[in-house]
């Protein structure tokens, strides 16, 4: 039987470990809506930060969203045709 040897820590701790009870207080989120009505003028305020895309900036990432899937689509189509084929043809059945 192997004796299992511990890692020795390089450098000693400056505190102690929290207590597990210390650890399950929530901590405070200071951005916590205190209603529906400060909830909505929080989101609208973070909505006014946002950098939206320009038209061109819109179409070209969109156009090159739609070629990638398409890509994609053509990719995994020809993989399933491949392995149907493969599979049919081992197995000695007959596509369809």
């Amino acid at each position: 039987m192997v004796a299992r040897k511990t890692a020795k820590a390089p450098v000693k701790k400056t505190s102690a470990t929290r207590k597990r009870s210390d650890s399950a207080h929530e901590e405070h989120d200071p951005y916590r809506a205190k209603n529906p009505a400060q909830f909505v003028r929080q989101s609208a305020a973070e909505l006014k930060k946002v950098v939206w895309p320009t038209w061109g900036e819109l179409t070209m990432l969109f156009s090159a969203v739609l070629l990638f899937v398409l890509f994609m689509i053509a990719y995994v189509g020809l993989l399933d045709a491949g392995f149907a084929w493969a599979l049919l043809s081992l197995f000695g059945g007959t596509p369809q």
